[in-house]
């Protein structure tokens, strides 16, 4: 069953789109003949029956033809039937049971038609013209009519996929799995086993069933149904607890419900036959007989590949196409799916990508091991297939006795009947899945399966895809022929059949087949002309994505999964850094750019080295397959080379760009297609070319680092960082440097490294300077090239570093000037008020500009700054390292430091308003120290240079009543200068070093003036001069307090 997305605007004619070709399987291939069906418009999907096929053109019209015994009536497939009754419902999907039909309106809305003796068309009369068949949920309340997406019919049974990703089923037979024993079913009922279960894709075999099913997160893997099934059951044999036990608990399924009393018929003039009304209890019989006896010893394999793939990580993630790019993808996820169990279902890889993460279940009759389990028994309900798990499992197909899963590795597992060799394997019968032995160059991307045959699709040598096939070869007698294969139980085996699968050499001549179906003994193909190359790029481009996504599988199986097992149990990977979780990185990228940084950060920090050691250690055998991978030269001598095998998914960016090309040479130029189509190759070219960048870088620093190995350049290797240019050949140094120091100057993508070594250096002399000026936040620095090339060389790197860390164009664009003004942040690591300061926030020309705030970590507490200007008026609070409290700055600054008029409180409690200069007390101001409270209060207001007192100033000591107003240098009383203090004496004199020195007049509070020699704070030498008396030298006046 398949289907193709209508033609687009400027497709071709209907003559050249949907064409369908179709021959009977039976019969030599060299001998076969497909008819070509011709119709008026593209057929856009088709499905076969037993002796019939129904078409699905453009306009949503059906046809049918062959063998229509519900009208009596012989229909060639050269003149298909029109489906009058369908006119006008926009049928969207058909399907093909043994003896009846199915369509599928736009709607969701479901029409059967055809044989109905067992109730498969969900209807209770003969049913010879379409009719509606309403699903409706009977749980909820009011009831609702449920909108179906996906239709899948057998010989007497009929599946349903709803929009909510659930299963119904109607009809007869174990096939159904629903828990009862009243058969026909004749109303559409919801297999309760698979609900909350996210089905995906459904397949009828002729008394068997498929579903695909999203897995369940790890933590809760058993849905409520299983659990009030388990609990329900009184009759839960041994056998069933083994295996649910040696199983995870959500692969659990009993094997049907006892039945005590006799199967119920609901009994009509076209009633079923003898062998579907006891369909239920010789299965049981059957089951009860095998379970007396041991354990089949296959489910013992069976449970050890399922616990292996269960521990399989998902791969890297790429888009998988299962079908033709003119095939529309089936996807029944939708965002409103079931909510009956807790556990939610993994996300989808991305918007519109199927699942990865699948299981396969099955359930009917097993007579020929059709459902895979490891035993020929029957299951009434859902159970899933354990061998399957984790192996990544896109759809699946099932024949009358036979059943198929497509991998997204493009292989194809097999099981069940094989009397005519359609597994394409020689075992016979198959109760466990097995690969089918395809041609290592043979791609399969879609699968179909007939009565006795099976038909892949695959990638081939050319772009052109190819058919395979294998079964049957001879066309069945007469007998056989008969319409008893409608109750046949087990297949015969065939006369002449082919075991592996063949090439079909007449699918080259019809064109680029998009899809395969078959049924009964009959398949068919649709295929598309090659008009101007469009169709070829299409599946140049499905193609060669299929082929880059099989070979990332390869390498994640055979390299990164062993390699990271063995990396958590060995520390070999990591000497020096954590090199296990940068592979880690590698194995989980998800885009091009991650995926080159991830291996860049790898091969920059050694791990390719102690890689190659470990897989020459773990890989043993596996070493030559995986040299087979390697692109490089050194994979014909039989050697891995790990780097070239890593780094070779970057090349598929050029085939995208190469394809995109041949599109856009399908349209004018003049049109919105060729535009967006070489924009799309523009850009592919343009991050080709980057990610080549990035690999260059790369091997540059591994080879930067290699050269210079040490414990001083260890410190400065990290993942992310990458050499952008060096001057170990002295082709730049500092200016004004000494004859007798070495600067080697290192640029980073993300720092510049300046490191000075004293030794002789045999310098030359410089005529002419190329000079490089360089302002960082904390100070600023010239740098002299050798050369002008050498300086152009130095200024262009510098400002693509720049460039690139702010997010610019970086590398390969115009340098250009480093932006004046910016947004970035920065921590201060100089000595002085910022050290440890993390500012963000506005710059200009290197220095800090703009409000912002400042955290700076000190004594596990956090304190703020604010900037608010470059060159203007801000706020500053800042840490004081010994008082563990803040400082607080209010005023102007220039460039980046406080400079002219503010106001600054320090943490010791001093408030200082007045001028600044570059960071420092420059000029007029006024300091307060402490409060009048305190002893040490006091005010000086006056001159100031470099921070210091200097000039004339008056210094006010509160506590001391005193007062001092003159000269100042270096925060010390030096000049003329008077003293008063609050007990009324005067000094007036000559001061230095802080003390009174020279002549001087004393006054005291009576008038008394005193003129004499000072040597010390009020201590007088010599004779003292008074207004009437005469005192000796060494005269001492004592007053209260002193300088």
């Amino acid at each position: 069953l398949f289907h193709c997305s209508p033609a687009d605007d400027q497709a071709p004619t209907p003559s050249e789109r949907g064409l369908l070709h179709i021959w009977q399987s039976a019969g030599p291939s060299s001998q076969l003949c497909p008819e070509r069906v011709l119709l008026s418009r593209p057929v856009l999907q088709a499905s076969l029956g037993e002796h019939h096929g129904l078409l699905l053109i453009q306009g949503g019209e059906v046809y049918s033809f062959g063998e229509l015994s519900w009208r009596d009536l012989s229909i060639p497939v050269s003149a298909p039937l029109l489906e009058v009754s369908l006119l006008g419902k926009t049928v969207v999907r058909v399907a093909a049971g043994g003896f009846h039909c199915g369509a599928l309106s736009e709607q969701g809305n479901v029409y059967m038609w055809g044989e109905n003796t067992a109730g498969q068309c969900g209807l209770t009369e003969r049913v010879s013209e379409p009719c509606p068949v309403t699903v409706v949920d009977s749980d909820v309340v009011p009831p609702a009519v449920v909108r179906v997406v996906y239709l899948a019919l057998g010989r007497e049974h009929s599946l349903a996929l709803s929009t909510q990703n659930e299963l119904w089923a109607w009809g007869s037979g174990c096939q159904l799995g629903l828990v009862t024993n009243t058969f026909p079913v004749w109303r559409p009922q919801k297999v309760e086993h698979l609900a909350g279960r996210h089905v995906l894709q459904v397949a009828c075999g002729a008394y068997h069933s498929l579903a695909l099913v999203r897995s369940l997160p790890q933590q809760n893997t058993q849905n409520p149904s299983e659990k009030r099934q388990r609990g329900r059951s009184p009759h839960y044999s041994v056998t069933e607890r083994e295996e649910s036990f040696a199983a995870d608990t959500g692969h659990y399924c009993p094997l049907g419900v006892e039945i005590f009393s006799p199967i119920q018929c609901i009994c009509l003039a076209y009633s079923s036959s003898p062998v579907c009304l006891e369909e239920v209890r010789l299965c049981l019989e059957t089951e009860k007989q095998a379970l007396q006896g041991p354990k089949s010893t296959s489910l013992t394999n069976i449970n050890q590949k399922g616990k292996a793939a269960g521990h399989r990580r998902r791969s890297l993630s790429c888009v998988f196409l299962s079908g033709s790019p003119r095939q529309q993808v089936y996807c029944a996820c939708s965002p409103s799916s079931s909510c009956r169990t807790q556990a939610a279902a993994p996300e989808e890889a991305g918007e519109g990508l199927p699942s990865l993460e699948t299981e396969v279940w099955s359930w009917g009759r097993g007579s020929e091991g059709q459902l895979g389990h490891g035993d020929q028994l029957a299951r009434l309900q859902p159970l899933c297939i354990k061998v399957l798990t984790g192996e990544e499992v896109m759809k699946v197909a099932a024949g009358s006795h036979h059943s198929l899963a497509l991998t997204a590795h493009c292989q194809v597992y097999s099981w069940g009947s094989n009397m005519c060799g359609q597994l394409g394997h020689v075992n016979s019968p198959v109760t466990v899945p097995q690969q089918t032995k395809l041609s290592d160059d043979l791609r399969v991307w879609d699968v179909t399966a007939g009565q006795s045959h099976s038909l892949f699709l695959a990638d081939g040598d050319c772009v052109q895809p190819v058919l395979l096939y294998c079964g049957q070869q001879q066309e069945p007698t007469s007998t056989q022929r008969g319409r008893s294969c409608q109750t046949q139980r087990s297949p015969n085996r065939a006369q002449s059949y082919t075991v592996r699968p063949n090439l079909l050499p007449f699918c080259m001549e019809m064109g680029y087949i998009s899809g395969v179906c078959s049924g009964g003994l009959s398949c068919a193909v649709l295929a598309d002309q090659n008009i101007m190359g469009f169709i070829s790029a299409i599946h140049e481009l499905a193609s060669r994505e299929r082929q880059f996504y099989c070979w990332l599988s390869s390498v994640k199986k055979l390299l990164l999964t062993p390699l990271r097992n063995r990396g958590e149990e060995d520390s070999l990977l990591a000497p020096s850094v954590d090199q296990h979780h940068l592979l880690w990185c590698i194995n989980s990228a998800f885009s091009p750019l991650m995926y080159c940084s991830s291996v860049g950060n790898f091969q920059v920090m050694g791990g390719f080295r102690s890689l190659h050691k470990l897989s020459l250690e773990c890989l043993g055998s596996r070493q030559t397959v995986l040299a087979q991978l390697c692109v490089s030269d050194q994979s014909v001598s039989g050697n891995v080379d790990l780097v070239s095998l890593l780094y070779w998914p970057l090349q598929q960016l050029h085939q995208y760009s190469r394809v995109l090309l041949k599109l856009a040479a399908c349209y004018d130029v003049l049109t919105t297609e060729y535009q967006s189509l070489h924009q799309g190759c523009s850009q592919y070219d343009s991050l080709s070319l980057s990610l080549l960048r990035r690999k260059k870088e790369a091997e540059t620093t591994f080879l930067f680092w290699s050269t210079h190995s040490g414990k001083t350049t260890e410190v400065l290797r990290l993942p992310q960082r990458r050499v952008v240019c060096e001057s170990s050949n002295r082709s730049l140094t500092l200016q004004n440097a000494g004859r007798f120091s070495n600067h080697w100057f290192i640029l980073f993508n993300d720092t510049l490294v300046h490191t000075q070594v004293h030794k002789h250096a045999n310098m030359t002399s410089i005529h002419k300077y190329y000079a490089i000026k360089i302002t960082c936040p904390e100070e600023s620095f010239t740098l002299v090239a050798s050369t002008p090339q050498e300086k152009n060389k130095w200024l262009r790197s510098l400002n693509q570093a720049v460039d690139q860390v702010l997010g610019g164009a970086g590398q390969g664009s115009s340098p250009g000037l480093t932006a004046m003004t910016r947004t970035a942040s920065y921590k201060f690591t100089g000595e002085g008020r910022f050290k440890d300061a993390q500012y963000t926030g506005g710059w200009l020309l290197g220095r800090v500009n703009g409000r912002s705030e400042t955290k700076i970590q000190r004594f596990s507490q956090y304190f703020c700054a604010i900037i608010l200007s470059y060159s203007s008026y801000g706020e500053c609070i800042m840490p004081d390292k010994v008082l563990n409290k803040t400082d607080c700055y209010q005023g102007h600054w220039r460039d980046g430091k406080i400079h002219g008029f503010g106001k600054y409180k320090y943490a010791s409690g001093e408030v200082y308003e007045g001028c600044f200069s570059d960071g420092q007390r420059h000029g007029y101001g006024m300091l307060n120290s402490g409060k009048l409270a305190k002893k040490s209060s006091s005010v000086f207001i006056g001159q100031w240079v470099h921070d210091k007192k200097t000039g004339y100033g008056v210094y006010d000591d509160i506590m001391r009543g005193e007062k001092y107003m003159g000269l100042w240098s270096d925060e010390q009383r030096h000049g003329s200068a008077v003293v008063v203090t609050q007990y009324g004496l005067y000094y007036e004199g000559i001061f230095r070093d802080n003390k009174m020195c020279g002549p001087g007049l004393l006054v005291s509070d009576d008038d008394t003036a005193l003129h004499g020699e000072f040597s010390d704070d009020w201590t007088v030498n010599g004779k003292v001069e008074s207004s009437g008396s005469l005192f000796s030298s060494h005269l001492c006046l004592m007053v209260f307090t002193t300088f």
